[in-house]
Parts: structure tokens; sequence; C-alpha cells
């Protein structure tokens, strides 16, 4: 069983991916801020991290830096969860190694897919990832789109 942390302020968004991830079978820590985030990962590694920006006390940027920083937890895969959907959020995340990016509020088949990419079967972690990965925002009226190399 994969294990995911999800790091998110907002307890409805937090308690929404919880839930998807749950039902997709992963086994899933939360935390509401960096600090209390880089507590879990000492305690267990995850397969995943799910994090957004915007967060108190050490916002999801320091976190990831952090994260980098140290080997074991270095090429962990983050997914940035953010409604920010600007140029330098992408280039920053970019150049702290984050690949995939979820815009809320999401489709399922948006977290579907950046699970796809960020983790691949047989391996702990997916380590080459080339291209920074935006996902789009759900929409009102559910579609069944082809999501095809460029997200």
């Amino acid at each position: 069983m994969l294990n995911a942390l999800v790091v998110e302020d907002e307890e409805d968004i937090k308690q929404l991916l919880v839930d998807e991830l749950v039902d997709r079978g992963y086994q899933v820590r939360e935390a509401g801020n960096g600090v209390i985030a880089l507590q879990r990962v000492r305690v267990q590694i995850p397969d995943i991290i799910f994090a957004d920006i915007m967060l108190p006390v050490m916002d999801g940027f320091v976190l990831i830096s952090k994260l980098r920083e140290r080997r074991e937890t270095a090429k962990i895969p983050v997914v940035l969860v953010t409604a920010l959907n600007a140029r330098d959020t992408e280039a920053r995340a970019g150049k702290l190694g984050v690949k995939h990016h979820l815009t809320k509020p999401w489709e399922p088949w948006a977290l579907d897919f950046v699970l796809q990419q960020a983790i691949k079967p047989g391996c702990k972690w997916h380590k080459e990832q080339t291209k920074y990965q935006v996902y789009p925002p759900a929409t009102t009226a559910r579609t069944n789109p082809s999501v095809g190399s460029q997200g």
C-alpha cells in the first residue's frame, strides 16, 4: 500500500483530498502546515506529498526546499495543490523539482492522472518526469476529456 502526505490548511479541501486518496487505496497522513509536515516525514517517508503553497507557519515552497535538502527525501514526488495558477509559481516550483500541480478545485480524472504520472509501478519514486504538469480546475459541466501528453 502506498502512503501519501496531504499538507493543506483548509480543512474541507484537505478532507476531500484525503478521502479521494483513501478511496484509491492510499494510506494517508495529513498536516496543516509545513512544520508539522516535516515532523510527519521524519516519522515515515511518504511515497507522494500533496502540498498547498499558501500555508501558515511554513509555506509549501519552504517545505519543498527543506525536503530537497535531505538525501532521504529529495526525490519524493510533490504535487502542488493550489488555487494559484501563475507563471512565477510554475517557475519557482520547477526550480525545486516539482513537476505536478493540481488546481483547486479538481476533477477526479485530474487526480488519477497526476497519481499515474507521479508514481510509476515498481518504483519507489518516479525520477524522470521532464515537464511541469498543470492539471486544470474542475468545471461545472462534467466532461470526459481526452488527456494527452500536455495534461
